[in-house]
């Protein structure tokens, strides 16, 4: 087994990932000078260092004139893995696409430590100014900065001179320097944990407990970031499809008579397999593959991934199940008068708070289980974004 936590210096690779290759000694200029700068401040202030890669071949389709940053990620996840590095950051040339800005410089994932970074933007000739590779590769390592910083948890800085300002526009870059001491600290004291590389080829079981365990703070932290209030929000699809198949249910006089025949422990374990079902369902659709290196490794980093997509989908799930548990309580006992409920159910009438746990339950573990499966038809890359990518810069 590979122990990174033990290691004095940290890599951090930097990737370069042409797409178009248009100017490519012009791109490989710009980076190369960025990363020199990026090595003299790791070297001077962190026990860092860089390695330069290249990937070629990179053959992706553009939408509306931009790049999916999610497929720049896909293939950083495999390279990071087979290269073992605990850091990565992947410089294209093309611009990438954003969900809800006008453009974006750059998708830094504390969750896989990844970052995707565009220089499209960065040359003031972009802008209509003259061309000026010493300012591009300025903002380009001030950016690289900002990114890595964001993969070991700092928050933004309101100093403008500082890596970690919230970028607003190109220029924010231009002013953009050196971390202060405080975010010095942080990152000293993050990066062991941050650094997440251990990796093993033999007993995968006792090995992922293990890292569960050692890394539920972590999980919880990459949870708490994609947000399962914010992600139910990103799946109207879902929503919908649940909400159809309910309403059809909840007027079917069948559906009454399981409902008040069946004792509470069932419906427990009926809702119980329900939200594993569609929590499985929406794994395969969303999440990435589980990946294993060539030598069928497994890497802490990828259990970690793994294991807060699981959870952050099963509490989108469970918080889903509860507002439509609640609602059709409330649907029941207010819209559906005592004498039809006496009538209506062939097993027996349904009149006590029991009776209308028990079937808003039913109702409620249905429609997710109908939710998960018309939930597929939701943007796989808005859902991915949010449970994977930390902000857009």
């Amino acid at each position: 087994m590979t122990d990174r936590h033990s290691s004095d210096t940290y890599v951090v690779g930097v990737m370069k990932m042409e797409v178009e290759g248009r100017d490519s000694e012009r791109f490989g200029d710009v980076v190369a000078r960025a990363v020199a700068t990026l090595d003299e401040v790791f070297s001077q202030e962190l026990q860092l260092r860089t390695q330069t890669l290249a990937f070629a071949g990179a053959h992706l389709t553009p939408g509306a004139g931009n790049y999916a940053p999610l497929d720049f990620l896909e293939i950083g996840l495999a390279e990071k893995l087979e290269r073992d590095l605990p850091f990565l950051l992947i410089i294209t040339e093309v611009d990438l696409s954003s969900k809800s800005l006008a453009y974006t410089l750059a998708l830094p994932s504390q969750l896989t430590n990844i970052a995707v970074i565009s220089t499209r933007r960065l040359d003031p000739a972009f802008w209509g100014d003259e061309s000026d590779p010493d300012r591009t590769a300025d903002r380009l390592a001030a950016l690289m900065l900002h990114c890595f910083g964001h993969l070991n948890g700092l928050r933004h800085n309101a100093d403008p001179t500082k890596a970690m300002f919230a970028i607003e526009g190109v220029q924010d870059l231009d002013r953009m320097a050196r971390f202060d001491a405080d975010e010095l600290q942080q990152i000293a004291r993050n990066l062991p944990r941050e650094a997440r590389e251990r990796s093993t080829r033999d007993d995968k079981v006792r090995f992922t407990l293990r890292m569960l365990f050692e890394d539920a703070g972590a999980i919880a932290r990459a949870v708490v970031r994609a947000n399962p209030f914010r992600l139910l929000t990103m799946m109207p699809t879902m929503l919908a499809a649940a909400l159809s198949v309910i309403v059809v249910l909840v007027f079917s006089a069948e559906t009454w008579d399981v409902a008040s025949a069946v004792s509470m422990p069932q419906i427990l374990s009926f809702s119980l397999m329900c939200l594993a079902s569609a929590a499985f369902v929406l794994y395969r659709a969303f999440a990435f593959d589980t990946l294993l290196s060539r030598d069928r490794r497994i890497t802490e980093s990828g259990i970690v991934t793994m294991a807060a997509t699981i959870l952050c989908l099963v509490l989108t799930l469970l918080l889903m199940f509860l507002f439509f548990g609640g609602l059709m309580y409330l649907v029941i006992i207010s819209v559906f008068p005592e004498r039809l409920m006496e009538s209506w159910p062939g097993t027996g009438d349904a009149t006590t708070t029991i009776d209308h746990l028990k079937l808003s339950l039913f109702l409620a573990a249905m429609g997710v289980l109908a939710g998960s499966l018309g939930g597929r038809s939701d943007s796989r890359d808005l859902v991915r974004g949010v449970l994977f990518f930390t902000e857009e810069t």
